[in-house]
């Protein structure tokens, strides 16, 4: 990193942005989209079949959330530089939040690629029947829900963390720091929900939906923030010398 990208992080806001833009693009086909037109809840068969049918589809959000984790790599990185003049200590507990999460959803193309594996015809998978091989099929997309489900609590960890640095840092608005925090349980939410079979509830899945909510605005803000924006440069030095 050059010296003057330490001394003006304007070049480091406007790819922190980027960077967002991308996983607001990527994220809602790799994470949404794709599961939504593959799987079928509960049923193995059908989802097998949709899955077979609509490859091109499946494709296109593997390669999403490839997309996704080198991104997020790269984020990371950005994010620990800009906010680490707030606090050093808050900034490297963010960032180790993100990497894990990041590793987690690394290792979690595996069942996806298994997936379509089970999927795929292959000779040697004649010794399976078709029924078993369909619910090989859902098992593995099962797997792959679980992995979602440890790196969102991961998120929310991070997401809280991001929330006080960008609160506390003084070049960055205050409104944006507060959305994160307050949205930052949304994601442990989510995935408790999942776990105990608490989005039945109406209260709690309102609740989580209004929080989930919150966190986009804040997530979304704070990427407008920095892209049309940046930091305010002078508070910024001054936390940068300190």
């Amino acid at each position: 990193m050059s010296s003057r990208s330490l001394t003006n992080p304007r070049p480091l806001t406007i790819w922190a942005a980027t960077c967002y833009m991308i996983l607001i693009v990527a994220g809602p086909i790799g994470l949404m989209y794709m599961p939504e037109q593959i799987v079928a809840a509960g049923d193995a068969t059908q989802t097998a079949l949709n899955l077979r049918t609509n490859m091109g589809v499946f494709n296109i959000g593997l390669t999403a959330q490839i997309v996704i984790v080198v991104t997020e790599i790269v984020l990371t990185a950005l994010l620990y530089v800009l906010l680490k003049p707030t606090s050093q200590t808050t900034a490297l507990m963010a960032t180790f939040a993100r990497l894990a999460m990041t590793i987690v959803m690394a290792i979690n193309l595996i069942p996806l690629l298994m997936m379509a594996e089970a999927a795929s015809g292959a000779t040697y998978l004649a010794a399976f029947t078709p029924t078993q091989l369909d619910g090989l099929v859902l098992f593995f997309f099962q797997f792959h829900n679980a992995g979602t489900v440890t790196w969102q609590l991961l998120f929310a960890v991070h997401m809280l963390l991001l929330g006080i640095l960008v609160f506390r840092s003084g070049y960055l608005p205050r409104f944006i720091g507060l959305a994160l925090v307050i949205g930052s349980p949304s994601y442990a939410f989510d995935s408790f929900g999942q776990i105990f079979g608490l989005m039945d509830v109406s209260a709690f899945s309102l609740t989580t939906n209004i929080l989930l909510g919150v966190s986009a605005v804040g997530e979304l803000g704070l990427a407008i923030w920095l892209l049309l924006k940046g930091v305010n440069l002078e508070k910024w030095r001054q936390k940068s010398s300190t």
